[in-house]
């Protein structure tokens, strides 16, 4: 059953709608109201109203925020501005005085020449927001949204600078006017059967306090001017039930209706919590005086008393985003991995420094958080992922803070038990335990042994986090298996299928964290290696069993495809749930020295060819689960195939899924060269398909969203391009590195390079190369810029022309071993010539 506010919240926007009222609909509910699906999901949501006012169906925005801080801040497609933990958004429009015509950015008008709304991202990278609005007036708004600190403290605050420009040379007129909603890009209040709640946005009160030019937002701060509005209103609900009052007493009727607003200071709503406020600035613009500028200030963080509204206001603008931009290009651009990529593909770096962006701001004080709303949570399983892909990109510090601070917290030295598993040497919070989320210790494993080696054993971390947290771990693994020696059935991650039925993406993740544990062991010289490799061998021994009895039993069963299921309670499930096997390639890279055995090997790569077969429609649709596609799965896939050598398919999942990255839709049906930017690099956990697909498809029925940015997502795009310009193999027996083993042929025109500098490595060491392609010559010239250790060698896997025909290395021939060129270990520079 609906909640009057949520039942309230329906009917407006339905009224709104369906009466064309003069009301900023955001982005997501006119995508709702483009193609209306009834059906909603009932075991989430208890009323269609509350999976509406939750927005379940198009989740998406842009973000911002500081790194390691707790807040983020999200931006809807028309500029709307929502901070997380607060009650309101903020947004933008304009009123003309002398006609009473409103001119939203929710609502713009195309003339068929230029886009009437645009936004992205500032250099096509930092974590600054600019959106764009054309109005029919000839003034063009441009709001740039930046997440900085403030104080000595270092506060969180996001600054807001909107300007007003003329765009031509007649004078224009108008009101720049804000409005204060409780509605911003995420819904009005989520409220679902999972638990999932943001802090309820019910916006019940409302006052401006002129003399501080701030507004009170319940109980907290709201917005602080820079300059006092000449004109304002608010908005409320004393007792009526009809939502229709909502939509007659509001900012957007007045101004319509008698060219100004009520004046009131404060307002109340007790019924619907559905209070609005509008503060608005005349601007007389010339050829004198082209432009107007406004600042706002969102109090994210915990302010009180006049001495904190000093420290805001007393804040330098200029100097604010000045010192933002310097932090974040000097983050981005001067540490960590760096590439530099042909003109053809350099948008793929811009993308994975968005992506190392977003994995930061969502970092929470060291804990990176896979969501910034129903997702601001700590996962053992997305963290393990996120803190390997930060490390590699050159955030060892966060990925130290994570594994060496927040894993222990969450460790579990008592002795209660948790459905058939006890916890003594669990990793696990409240989702570990409420989900039975048996992956986790694998991941947590992993994490620190890989963690350990990419930090360089020298320094100890791996060390440090033996016992007991490691040696326990993996006694864990070893004592908590069902009765077949597998892990027990349990719900580790959404994507593989049902809770109460076993998963091979357990005894995976347990296979990678067990190898891993070991041979930090062996690292460190601890006496307990042995225990450790036996527990991994008998693990091994059961999954191998257990695959081989499922692959056995399909063979009877007459399925002619060869497949690995998502379990050995699903023999001849022939659906999406089979993705999870993607673990065995990556990130578990079991695959190198087929450590199941030749024959699971080959049935895993089979695996590959089926879920290609089966479930690929430019990206990896997830029919079963979600019935949306999955971004951070197809990104998954995209890497199994570069690791196997199918890089044509690998190219084909990457280029989908930078394109959903910046997804694109039509603003109105049969309008198809104006188009809304849903998002500027990011992916939900989710992409749904008529987001995807340009409404070509609406399912007639529900399909569920999660969070974006998506941590998971963002942490398997870095991993990705990563691993596409190199990465190590066989580091455990003859060490080598793959020279840009995913780089295409179209990716590098005639005299075009690519290059790799800082860029740490699982050996402890900084790697660089540079590899530039000359077409005329048919070659390609190779030079070593930052040399791993003096053991490990290189392949060059050359796509190039028919076939290898001559290799130098430091000016002497090489024997030409197919198109995998074999470098020795200590080359400096190589020609590779091709037929």
């Amino acid at each position: 059953m609906a909640t009057t506010h949520e039942w309230m919240f329906y009917e407006v926007m339905w009224r709104a709608e369906a009466g064309g009222r003069p009301v900023p609909l955001p982005w997501w509910v006119q995508q709702y109201f483009r193609h209306w699906v009834e059906p909603y999901d009932s075991g989430l949501f208890s009323s269609k109203e509350a999976a509406f006012s939750s927005n379940a169906h198009y989740r998406y925005w842009n973000m911002v925020g500081v790194k390691d801080h707790r807040q983020e801040s999200l931006i809807g497609q028309a500029g709307e501005i929502e901070p997380v933990y607060d009650q309101y958004a903020l947004s933008f429009f304009l009123f003309e005085p002398s006609t009473k015509k409103l001119h939203f950015p929710q609502h713009p008008v195309y003339d068929g020449s230029l886009s009437p709304l645009e936004q992205g991202l500032e250099d096509g990278y930092l974590p600054v927001v600019n959106t764009s609005y054309r109005s029919p007036m000839n003034i063009i708004i441009e709001q740039k949204v930046i997440a900085t600190t403030v104080g000595a403290d270092q506060r969180s605050v996001v600054l807001v600078r909107t300007t007003a420009r003329l765009s031509g040379s007649t004078p224009a007129n108008a009101w720049l006017c804000i409005s204060v909603s409780p509605t911003g890009p995420t819904g009005f209040q989520r409220h679902d059967k999972a638990g999932r709640y943001i802090a309820d946005r019910r916006l019940s009160f409302i006052k401006y306090l002129g003399a501080e030019k701030r507004v009170f937002i319940n109980s907290s701060w709201g917005p602080v001017f820079d300059k006092a509005p000449v004109h304002f209103g608010t908005y409320g609900n004393g007792s009526s039930y009809d939502p229709d009052f909502y939509i007659d007493n509001s900012p957007y009727h007045d101004l319509a209706s008698s060219g100004g607003l009520n004046g009131w200071n404060t307002a109340t709503d007790h019924i619907a919590g559905l209070c609005k406020g509008v503060f608005a600035w005349p601007i007389n613009l010339s050829a004198g005086s082209r432009t107007f500028s406004l600042d706002i200030w969102l109090p994210v963080d915990d302010y009180r008393g006049p001495h904190d509204l000093m420290e805001i206001i007393s804040a330098d603008a200029d100097s604010l985003e000045n010192n933002n931009r310097t932090f974040w290009t000097n983050k981005l651009d001067n540490s960590g991995l760096q590439a530099s990529l042909s003109p053809v593909v350099r948008h793929l770096f811009d993308l994975y420094r968005t992506c190392r962006a977003n994995l930061l701001i969502l970092s929470d004080h060291g804990q990176i958080h896979p969501g910034p709303t129903i997702y601001d949570s700590f996962w053992v399983r997305d963290s393990s992922v996120e803190g390997i892909a930060c490390s590699l990109s050159g955030d060892k510090n966060l990925a130290s803070r994570q594994f060496g601070h927040h894993y222990p917290t969450i460790f579990n030295l008592g002795y209660e038990r948790l459905g058939p598993v006890s916890l003594h040497g669990f990793f696990g919070g409240e989702h570990e335990k409420n989900d039975f989320e048996w992956d986790s210790n694998g991941q947590a494993l992993w994490a620190i042994g890989r963690f350990d080696r990419i930090n360089g054993s020298g320094n100890g971390f791996g060390a440090s986090m033996f016992s007991p947290y490691v040696i326990e771990g993996a006694r864990w693994i070893r004592d908590n298996r069902s009765p077949y020696g597998i892990m027990h059935s349990g719900w580790s991650a959404e994507h593989i299928g049902e809770k109460h039925k076993p998963h091979f993406w357990d005894d995976l993740w347990g296979l990678a964290g067990l190898w891993e544990a070991a041979k930090l062991a062996e690292r460190i010289g601890a006496p307990e290696a042995g225990e450790i490799w036996w527990a991994y061998n008998d693990l091994n021994r059961a999954t191998a069993d257990s695959i081989r009895w499922v692959l056995d039993e399909q063979r009877r069963r007459g399925f002619w495809e060869t497949f690995i299921p998502t379990g050995p309670g699903d023999p001849g499930r022939l659906d999406s749930t089979m993705v999870g096997v993607l673990a065995y390639f990556h990130p578990c890279r079991l695959y190198m020295g087929a450590k199941l055995g030749a024959d699971i090997d080959w049935a895993a790569k089979m695996t590959l060819e089926t879920i290609w077969a089966h479930f690929m429609e430019g990206g990896f649709r997830h029919d079963t689960a979600w019935y949306c596609y999955g971004p951070y799965l197809t990104l998954q896939l995209a890497h199994a195939f570069l690791l196997t050598g199918d890089v044509e398919k690998m190219d084909k999942c990457l280029a989908w899924a930078v394109n959903a990255g910046y997804a694109k839709i039509s603003r109105y049906e049969g309008e198809s060269s104006d188009r809304w930017q849903v998002v500027s690099g990011a992916w939900n956990e989710q992409h749904c398909y008529p987001a995807a697909k340009d409404f070509a498809e609406v399912p007639q029925r529900w399909w569920y969203m999660g969070d974006i940015p998506h941590g998971w997502a963002c942490a398997e795009y870095l991993l990705l391009l990563r691993d596409i310009l190199f990465f190590e193999a066989d580091e455990d027996n003859e060490p080598h590195i793959y020279i840009a083993p995913g780089v295409m042929p179209h990716w590098l025109g005639d005299g075009k390079s690519i290059s790799v500098s800082d860029a740490p490595t699982v050996f402890g060491s900084l790697f660089g190369y540079k590899l530039t392609h000359n077409q005329a010559a048919r070659s390609v010239e190779i030079q070593i810029l930052q040399p791993p250790p003096s053991h490990v060698s290189f392949i060059y896997p050359c796509r190039f022309g028919s076939g290898v025909s001559s290799v130098t290395a430091d000016g002497s021939s090489l024997a030409i071993t197919g198109n995998d060129v074999k470098l020795p270990a200590n080359t400096t520079q190589a020609t590779v010539r091709y037929l």
